[in-house]
């Protein structure tokens, strides 16, 4: 069975509250689960931290481990949904709304 990709943002942010601030964690946290999960990628799940840039590129230009955007996606959609996976960003980012919503135009 394929897990959503909301699925796996949600438990890593669940789980992770380092996550919740930084798309990079985020990121790097879904990749070293794909990896592992799939026992073609790495011989060693103990290596997981010493795998080549260039590798980690072919993994993604091969749809091997997720595209960033998507996973970036994802954490946008389950933090709206889900308040208990939001972090300070989102928390100070969403108390500026108004004032853009405003310096925008969008309040008239």
């Amino acid at each position: 069975m394929r897990i959503n990709m909301q699925d796996k943002v949600k438990s890593v942010l669940t789980t992770n509250t380092h996550c919740r601030n930084s798309d990079v964690y985020l990121v790097y946290e879904i990749w070293s689960q794909e990896i592992m999960d799939n026992p073609k990628l790495i011989d060693d799940q103990s290596q997981i931290n010493q795998i080549h840039m260039i590798d980690m590129f072919r993994m993604w230009k091969d749809k091997l481990i997720s595209h960033p955007s998507a996973i970036m996606r994802a954490r946008r959609k389950v933090q709206e949904e889900h308040p208990h996976t939001r972090g300070k960003v989102w928390k100070e980012r969403h108390k500026q709304q108004k004032q853009v919503k405003q310096d925008l135009g969008y309040n008239s």
